[in-house]
């Protein structure tokens, strides 16, 4: 686990609950370039299916980067939104070569949203260690997806 990650996860943790839970509908609607089919259905599957992954791979990277006291509530959202987008493109385009990395990557990302819903200021303190828990399993889960995903894709 790379700790400063970690530290800026938990930083956007905290700047995003402190206000409100972060949440809702994203309007950024960035993804990859459709790919060509070529000589099969497959390849162009596949092509489609690592552009979608490169994309995510750039977005996770971007909200790793986050600077939470910098981008504000507004740009984390902006960035989570993005990940989101991102995931749920290869959800479609890389069930077939990557499902179980791809579903725990989503679960993790469900399990954080559920853990702070419905933090406040002054339930913060106490949510911690499962906030923390949450953000260890996202970047557990994002690291074997991104290892598979190299793997495969180059």
């Amino acid at each position: 686990m790379r700790t400063p990650g970690a530290i800026r996860l938990l930083l956007f943790g905290m700047v995003c609950l402190v206000p409100a839970a972060c949440g809702g509908p994203g309007s950024n609607t960035s993804g990859a370039a459709p790919a060509t089919t070529t000589a099969s259905t497959t390849t162009a599957a596949a092509s489609q299916a690592c552009a979608d992954a490169a994309a995510l791979k750039a977005s996770m990277a971007e909200l790793d980067q986050l600077d939470p006291a910098k981008a504000g509530k507004a740009g984390i959202q902006a960035a989570l939104d993005k990940v989101r987008t991102n995931l749920a493109a290869l959800k479609t385009s890389g069930k077939s070569q990557w499902s179980s990395q791809i579903t725990e990557l989503d679960a993790a990302l469900q399990a954080l949203k559920a853990t702070i819903t419905g933090i406040t200021g002054d339930n913060l303190i106490p949510a911690l260690p499962a906030i923390v828990n949450d953000l260890k399993r996202i970047d557990t889960a994002w690291t074997a997806l991104k290892q598979q995903t190299d793997q495969d894709c180059g």
